[in-house]
């Protein structure tokens, strides 16, 4: 097991279950540990009663998260990063080590993506060969045209400064360096997602350029492949 994948999940149902056939059909099993956090006080539909390959979804999913009321994504990243963060801990044991529930890697991913085949294989493969090359903070399977292009290495490959929170893939270590998201938003002066229906998140910025430790603060750069995920639910983000 290599990646920490979570999901967050309110209320569309019809594209989180889209998403969630794309995403088993393309990820291979034994690469991730996948949480999902419903913030809208239920689990999907899709999660009970549709079969994939002769078993449940909710066969795929390791753990589940689900707030009574909806938070909103800064609480909702906040409490998957911890419990993905207390697990590797936990299983990190110096004296009892369990190596194999160890992973390296964070990827969150909204509930509105299609996935390519290979794309975490994929991930993982370019952003290990360019880290250190390119000072990588962050990777993203998600083209975001408003965002320059700071430098096209070829191969369908381009550094960003900036990348949208639909999907963004780091080591663990660097996620928890910036953890937690704190509930003043410094873009907009006012406290996160709400009472501003969801508005206002902030998240993609706070790990790209308001922590001392964000991308922009660390002279860092994001790696992005554009196509490796697509990203269908766009119009309907916050």
């Amino acid at each position: 097991m290599l990646v920490d994948i979570f999901i967050t999940y309110k209320d569309r149902e019809e594209l989180f279950e889209k998403s969630l056939k794309s995403f088993i059909e393309n990820t291979p099993r034994d690469l991730y540990r996948l949480t999902i956090v419903c913030d809208n006080g239920r689990i999907p539909h899709v999660l009970a009663v549709n079969d994939y390959a002769g078993t449940t979804y909710l066969s795929m999913v390791d753990h589940i998260l689900v707030h009574k009321d909806n938070l909103g994504l800064g609480p909702s990243i906040n409490q998957a990063l911890g419990h993905i963060d207390v697990l590797n801990r936990y299983y990190a044991d110096d004296t009892s080590p369990d190596n194999d529930r160890v992973t390296d890697f964070i990827c969150y991913c909204q509930d509105d993506l299609l996935y390519s085949p290979k794309w975490l294989e994929k991930m993982l493969s370019f952003f290990c060969l360019l880290e250190n090359e390119h000072n990588l903070g962050f990777a993203s399977g998600v083209e975001c045209v408003e965002h320059e292009v700071r430098e096209n290495l070829g191969r369908g490959l381009v550094l960003k400064d900036y990348i949208r929170a639909a999907q963004m893939f780091a080591r663990r270590e660097y996620w928890m360096s910036m953890w937690p998201i704190p509930r003043h938003d410094p873009e907009t002066g006012q406290v996160r997602a709400h009472p501003h229906n969801g508005m206002g998140s902030g998240a993609d910025w706070y790990f790209i350029r308001n922590h001392p430790n964000s991308v922009c603060e660390t002279g860092k750069t994001c790696l992005v492949i554009p196509g490796l995920v697509k990203h269908m639910g766009y119009k309907e983000s916050t």
